[in-house]
C-alpha cells in the first residue's frame, strides 16, 4: 500500500506543479437560467437535441450529477432512472446484470447476449461481463428505456445505456482530486486539458485514475488487500480532437483499465439437511466448522478466493464531414479488448474436510473410501478474453425545416475465448452410517470432482437502418424507422461437449411515433416499436441452440417544463409483448454446472414511469423518479426434472433480476458563502423484492436467495469554489448506505448440488475528497 500511496502523491504533485506553472484558469460549465433547471442535451436519436424535445423515454444525468452521486461505473446506475435495476453477479469484480423495464440477462457465459445494450461513446460493449470498468471522464449518461431496435439494433429490447465521455476543451485546464475513505479507500484522479495548440484546431485531454481499497468482509485466511471486494485499479483515457471550424471534425480516444481485486463476498446461506450434517462434521474430523447464515457476515474463511483481474482497452475514432449546410457524413470506428482471469471460492468456506470416496462410484464402480480429505462445495476459475471491432456510418441531414433523417450502415465482429475449470465436492447420502474417524459417524460421503468448459465463439452482425421525422406542422411531428439485421454465430467447443455449431438469423425491426407540442412547455408522444434479441447457443447448454426473442412495445408519454423551467415532469405508460423468451434451466450435478437454454415463454409487461425535478427555490432542488411494472407470463414451458415432462409454470414463475417497483428521490441545497459555495445533498433509492431464479421447481432455494425490499440512503456535503493560488479548491465528505442496510448484489441456487449462496453488497462506507482545479 505504501508504494501505491507514493504513486498517488507523485501524480498529484506533478499535476499541481503543472497547473501552478501555467497560471491558467479552469473552464467553468455553463450556468442554468437564473432560478430554473439546466437544459440537458442528449444524443439518443444520433443527433444532439433537448431532452424535453426527444419523443422517447430517456433519462440523463450530467457530469456534475455523476460526481455528486459518486457514480464510478455501470454498477452504480440503479437509481438514475425508473425501472432500472443493476446487479453484480458473483465470481468476478466487473460482471454486471442490467434490467430495464423487467428485461435483462445475468448469465456470464460469453455466448449469452444481454437485451440491454451498453454503449461507450457510440461503441457497443459486446459483453456485460467485464462491463463494470471505471469510467474516468464522463460528460453524460443516458438511459433509453424500451426497445431501440431501429437506431441501436438487435439486443436492445430492454433498452440502452449511453456513456458519453468529455471531449477536449478550448482552453488549458488542470484538475486534481484526492480521496480517502473506509476500508483504506484511496483515489487519485488527474485531468489535463491542453486547450487548442496554437491555431491548428488540435486539442487533447488526458485523465488518469488510480484507486484501491481493502475488502469489506474480513477473510481470516487473507490480508486486508485480499479480502472479498478489494480492488486496485489503474485507468486512463486520452482524447484528441481536430476542429478548425471547417467542414471536417475528427475525434480519437483511447481508454485503458487494469482492475485487480477479489470477487465480491460469497456467503453460504442455505443447504440441504444431509449436506449441512456432512459439513458440520468437519470440525470433529480435524477441519474447520462451516459458516452458514442468512444474515450478512462480517468475517469468513475462504481458502480459494482471488485473485481476479480485468484488463480492458478501447480505441474510438469518429470522423464527421459536413457535405453541405444540411447534410453530414459520420463514421464511427471502435476496437475493444477484454482479458479476464478469476479464482473464486463460491461457498465462502475454507478448511472443510469430510469423508471422501473414489469417483468411480458414479460410474457404477465399488465403494472405495479415500479417507478424510479437504472438500469444497464449489470453487471455480476463468480465463477469458474478448476482441471486438465495430464500424458504423451515418448520413444525417434535413430537407428544409420539414424533414430530418438519419441513414446508416453497421458492422460488428466479435471473438471470445473461455476456459472455466471448476472443482467441487458432490455430497451423496449413504445407506447406513459410516465411521469417518474413531467415534465420528456420518450419513453421507463426498466425491471430489473437477470439470471444465472450454470454447471459442465468433459473432458477426450487419445492419442497414434509417429514420425519418416529418414536421407536419409547427406542433405535430411523425417519425418512422426501419432496420434490417443479419447475425451469424459460430461455436467451436472442446469441453464438456465436442462440437461445432453455426446459426444465422435475420430480422426487420421498425418503429413509428408521433409527438405533439401542446404548447411551448408540454409535449405528448406515442410510440410503437419492435425489437429482437438474437438467437444462438450456450456453451453450457446440452442442446444445439435457440431462436431469437421478439418484442413489440406500445408507449405513450408526456414531457413538460412548467413555471419558467422550475418544474420538469415526464411520464410514460407502456405495454410490452415479449415472445419466444430465452430461458436457461440450471442443471448442477456430477457433470458440473450446465444448463439447457430454450425458447420457453411468452410474457407481457404493463408499466408506468414518472420523473420530476423542481427548483423549489434558487437554493433547493428536488428530484424523484418512480417506476412500476405489472409483469405476467402468458406461457412458460419448463422441463420438470422429477417427471421429465414439459409443464406450464406461467402462473407461478417469477421474473428474475428485476423489481416490480423502483423509487428514487434526492434533495440538493446550494448556498453561496463569503469564500465559496456550500452544497448539501441526500439521495434515497428503493426497490421491491428481487428474485434471482424463476421457479422452485428446479431451484429449491428460489425464495431463500431472493432479496428485498431494499432502501438505501446516501449523503454528501461539499464546499466548492474556494479561491486558492489562482485556482479553485473544493472539499467534500460523503457517506453511502447511511443506515448500513444489508442487501444483496446477487444470489445463486446450486439446485441439485444442495446449497445456495448470496453475494452481499457493501455496508456503510464513507470518504473525504479534496479537489483543486486551475
Amino acid at each position: 500500500m505504501r508504494s501505491a500511496f507514493h504513486r498517488v502523491c507523485l501524480a498529484s504533485a506533478i499535476a499541481l506543479a503543472t497547473a501552478l506553472a501555467s497560471r491558467a484558469a479552469a473552464q467553468e460549465a455553463p450556468a442554468s437560467e437564473a432560478g430554473g433547471l439546466s437544459e440537458i442535451v442528449v444524443t439518443a436519436q444520433k443527433r444532439s437535441e433537448n431532452l424535453q424535445q426527444t419523443p422517447l423515454a430517456v433519462s440523463a444525468i450530467t457530469s456534475e450529477m455523476i460526481e455528486q452521486r459518486g457514480i464510478a461505473d455501470v454498477s452504480s446506475l440503479t437509481s438514475i432512472a425508473p425501472n432500472l435495476v443493476v446487479g453484480m453477479t458473483g465470481a468476478a469484480t466487473a460482471n454486471v446484470a442490467l434490467f430495464i423495464r423487467g428485461i435483462g440477462e445475468s448469465d456470464t457465459v460469453l455466448t449469452a447476449d444481454s437485451p440491454v445494450g451498453i454503449y461507450v461513446d457510440g461503441v457497443v460493449l459486446g459483453r456485460t461481463s467485464g462491463a463494470a470498468f471505471d469510467l474516468v471522464d464522463l460528460e453524460r449518461i443516458e438511459v433509453l428505456r424500451g426497445p431501440q431496435g431501429t437506431l441501436y439494433g438487435r439486443n436492445t429490447t430492454g433498452g440502452a445505456v449511453n456513456l458519453i465521455s468529455k471531449k477536449p476543451g478550448d482552453t488549458f485546464s488542470v484538475e486534481q482530486s484526492l480521496s480517502y475513505g473506509r476500508f483504506d479507500f484511496i483515489q487519485s484522479k488527474t485531468t489535463i486539458d491542453t486547450g487548442e495548440w496554437g491555431d491548428t484546431g488540435l486539442r487533447a485531454r488526458a485523465t488518469y485514475l488510480h484507486k484501491q481499497r481493502d475488502g469489506y468482509v474480513d477473510n481470516v485466511l487473507r490480508s486486508d488487500s485480499g479480502d472479498p471486494g478489494a480492488y486496485n485499479t489503474d485507468a486512463f483515457r486520452i482524447a484528441v480532437r481536430y476542429d478548425h471550424g471547417g467542414p471536417l471534425r475528427l475525434d480519437y480516444a483511447f481508454d485503458y483499465n487494469d482492475r485487480r481485486g477479489v470477487s465480491i463476498p460469497v456467503q453460504l446461506i442455505a443447504a440441504r439437511p444431509d449436506i449441512l450434517a456432512y459439513i458440520e462434521a468437519s470440525s470433529s474430523l480435524g477441519g474447520e466448522a462451516p459458516q452458514i447464515s442468512r444474515k450478512r457476515m462480517s468475517t469468513q474463511r475462504a481458502d480459494t478466493d482471488g485473485p481476479v483481474r480485468d484488463k480492458i482497452t478501447g480505441h474510438n475514432f469518429v470522423a464527421e464531414l459536413d457535405l453541405s449546410d444540411s447534410l453530414t457524413l459520420r463514421s464511427l470506428t471502435g476496437y475493444r479488448t477484454w482479458k479476464n482471469t478469476v479464482v473464486s471460492d463460491q461457498d465462502g468456506n475454507g478448511g472443510l474436510v469430510g469423508l471422501v470416496v473414489d469417483p468411480g462410484i458414479l460410474a457404477g464402480g465399488p465403494f472405495v473410501p479415500l479417507g478424510v480429505q479437504p472438500i469444497s462445495l464449489f470453487n471455480l476459475s476463468f480465463d477469458r478474453s474478448q476482441k471486438q471491432f465495430t464500424q458504423e456510418v451515418n448520413l444525417l441531414g434535413n430537407i428544409g425545416s420539414s424533414v430530418d433523417f438519419v441513414l446508416g450502415a453497421y458492422y460488428f465482429r466479435e471473438v471470445v475465448h473461455d476456459a472455466n475449470p471448476t472443482n467441487f465436492t458432490l455430497i451423496l447420502p449413504s445407506g447406513a452410517p459410516i465411521e469417518a474417524a474413531p467415534g465420528v459417524f456420518v450419513n453421507s460421503f463426498g466425491v471430489n470432482l473437477a470439470t471444465d468448459t472450454v470454447y471459442r465463439h465468433k459473432s458477426r452482425s450487419r445492419a442497414l437502418f434509417g429514420q425519418v421525422t416529418g414536421h407536419l406542422t409547427d406542433r405535430l411531428s411523425l417519425t418512422a424507422g426501419l432496420r434490417y439485421t443479419r447475425d451469424d454465430k459460430h461455436l467451436d467447443q472442446t469441453v464438456p461437449f465436442v462440437r461445432q455449431l453455426d446459426r444465422s438469423f435475420d430480422k426487420v425491426n421498425w418503429a413509428v411515433s408521433a409527438d405533439y407540442k401542446v404548447n411551448d412547455d408540454i409535449m405528448a408522444y406515442a410510440r410503437v416499436a419492435t425489437g429482437y434479441k438474437a438467437g444462438g447457443f450456450s456453451a453450457r447448454a446440452a442442446n444445439d441452440g435457440f431462436e431469437p426473442e421478439n418484442l413489440t412495445s406500445y408507449e405513450v408519454g408526456i414531457k413538460s417544463e412548467l413555471f419558467d423551467r422550475r418544474l420538469r415532469f415526464n411520464t410514460a405508460v407502456f405495454y410490452t409483448d415479449l415472445k419466444d423468451i430465452q430461458r436457461s434451466q440450471f442443471l448442477a450435478g456430477s457433470g458440473g454446472t450446465i444448463s439447457n437454454v430454450v425458447n420457453a415463454g411468452h410474457a407481457r409487461y404493463i408499466g408506468v414511469e414518472a420523473e420530476a425535478a423542481a427548483a423549489v427555490t434558487d437554493e433547493l432542488t428536488l428530484t424523484a423518479n418512480f417506476g412500476y411494472i405489472d409483469r405476467k407470463f402468458l406461457e412458460f414451458d419448463l422441463l420438470d426434472p422429477a417427471t421429465d415432462e414439459l409443464v406450464d409454470i406461467s402462473d407461478s414463475a417469477r421474473f428474475f433480476g428485476s423489481a416490480s417497483t423502483t423509487l428514487a428521490a434526492s434533495a440538493e441545497y446550494r448556498t453561496p458563502l463569503s469564500f465559496g459555495e456550500l452544497t448539501a445533498r441526500l439521495d434515497y433509492s428503493y426497490r421491491t423484492r428481487v428474485y434471482y431464479t424463476t421457479t422452485a421447481l428446479v431451484n429449491p432455494y428460489h425464495e431463500d436467495i431472493s432479496d428485498g425490499p431494499v432502501g438505501l440512503l446516501d449523503a454528501r456535503l461539499t464546499l466548492s469554489d474556494i479561491e486558492m493560488a489562482g485556482g479553485k479548491l473544493s472539499i467534500a465528505g460523503w457517506v453511502k448506505n447511511v443506515t448500513n442496510e444489508a442487501h444483496q448484489q446477487w444470489g445463486v441456487d446450486f439446485g441439485s448440488l444442495g446449497f445456495a449462496y448470496a453475494n452481499y453488497a457493501e455496508p456503510r462506507t464513507w470518504g473525504i475528497e479534496l479537489k483543486v482545479s486551475y
